[in-house]
């Protein structure tokens, strides 16, 4: 139902008390929520609710202060909210669900805004607008659902996925591959996507769930997905389900001893737990494929491609590129990778992306490691050290790796936030319009990085 003029005037009002008091709004939402109803614990990063990022409240502060900026026109917020819609339906999110987090956030708002401010009329605008928008993302949530369904070997909400295989790919990541439980089908996805992935934290007495980017290619895309390393695997994941197999590749946060009573919340849990106790055979839940960060349907076959990652940040790049490889143009299209790890030890498919570039000769990379180790040397184990600045690459480089003269390049991003919109700026400075630039960004709320 269409807001009231009046209402969207009294929400668009509410815009700048929102830049200045939405965090501690959201902060206090979480806290009782979270308190209030145990059960979406499960829904939620324990430690994304944590300062001093305070991600997840932080995330909800940016998106309520978009949609009042914006609330006459909601173009501009739209790719925020396929975003969050992508992610709602990896957590299996119900519609009911809304409302309970409805009444949480207005009862929130007027407690810490107060009544002088969260008057009654302002509390009627935020209840329509809440209400409208909660009609368009269950909507669209709910549309992804039934998309999911219609798919090969497709599913709705959580489907159990077996270990297949399990392969070291540096000192603190490891690839899992899976396959479903019942031996049945998993559906396509685009390069690029991630799922969630949920497990049991006997710690903390409730399941968590966390996103990983998928990083093989989708399984129809061409010769099967393998089980050390996909495009140039030889050994067979799952023979009973027709190697039809997701990989994804988990990088282990440090400081963790999982089996600690006292360690009740720490960013690395989800991943400790699955390097440390999780082995070929045992069982995960996972969601469907989802995302809006992926390797365009409609690219030409012939458009320059880069890529330019920053630590585990390659993941999902690399289900791009191993599609890529496998088209049957590959040699039609320029391909530059740019990357940057601490060093080799810690630097996931190093070998696997200079093999690439040795045996394509239209592929390119330029390694950076940022505190390479002393046994390593530079023309060997990476090309220079530091972090990558684009705008200090000379002319050439700037031609041969970043393609700046090709009109239809596309570029791909993934890493920290910080990096991703470095390298977005940079690249604009040097000509390159925004609409051709993707980033997965780990974050929501920002209009127009």
């Amino acid at each position: 139902m269409p807001l009231a003029p009046s209402q969207s005037q009294i929400i668009a009002s509410t815009a700048p008390i929102l830049a200045e008091h939405g965090l501690t709004v959201t902060r206090h939402f979480y806290d009782n929520l979270l308190g209030n109803n145990p059960e979406l614990r499960s829904l939620f990063s324990v430690t994304s609710q944590l300062p001093p990022s305070s991600h997840q409240p932080a995330a909800l502060a940016a998106s309520l202060h978009a949609y009042a900026t914006h609330i006459d026109d909601l173009t501009p917020i739209l790719p925020i909210v396929e975003k969050i819609n992508q992610k709602h339906a990896s957590l299996n999110i119900k519609s009911e669900q809304y409302a309970i987090v409805g009444e949480g956030l207005l009862k929130s708002m007027a407690e810490l805004l107060g009544p002088e401010v969260f008057t009654d009329e302002v509390r009627d605008a935020w209840t329509a607008g809440y209400n409208q928008l909660a009609d368009i993302m269950v909507g669209r949530e709910e549309a992804i659902f039934s998309d999911h369904e219609k798919k090969r070997g497709g599913w709705r909400g959580w489907r159990s996925m077996r270990i297949v295989k399990r392969v070291k790919e540096s000192e603190d990541a490891t690839s899992f591959y899976f396959s479903p439980s019942d031996g049945g089908d998993v559906p396509d996805f685009r390069p690029g996507q991630y799922v969630s992935v949920r497990i049991d934290v006997p710690e903390l007495e409730y399941k968590q769930i966390r996103q990983y980017s998928l990083s093989d290619a989708p399984p129809a895309e061409g010769s099967s997905n393998t089980a050390n390393g996909g495009i140039n695997g030889h050994v067979k994941v799952n023979e009973r389900a027709g190697d039809r197999a997701y990989r994804i590749t988990v990088k282990r946060e440090s400081g963790l001893d999982v089996h600690d009573p006292e360690a009740k919340v720490h960013p690395g849990y989800v991943s400790n737990l699955l390097h440390d106790t999780y082995n070929e055979g045992d069982i995960v839940e996972m969601s469907n494929p989802g995302g809006e960060f992926f390797l365009d349907q409609d690219l030409e076959d012939t458009a320059p491609v880069v890529l330019i990652s920053a630590g585990v940040g390659l993941t999902p790049l690399m289900s791009m590129l191993q599609t890529l490889l496998k088209k049957d143009n590959v040699s039609q299209r320029k391909i530059s990778w740019i990357h940057v790890a601490r060093n080799k030890a810690v630097d996931p498919f190093a070998d696997d992306i200079a093999r690439i570039t040795k045996e394509h000769n239209n592929v390119k990379s330029r390694v950076f490691h940022s505190s390479p180790s002393e046994s390593e040397k530079q023309g060997v184990d990476f090309d220079a050290a530091g972090r990558p600045d684009l705008l200090s690459f000379d002319e050439n480089e700037r031609r041969e790796l970043l393609f700046i003269d090709e009109p239809k390049a596309r570029y791909f991003m993934c890493g920290p936030n910080g990096f991703m919109i470095g390298n977005a700026k940079a690249l604009k400075q040097m000509g390159v319009e925004g609409a051709r630039i993707k980033m997965e960004l780990f974050s929501v709320g920002s209009v127009g990085a």
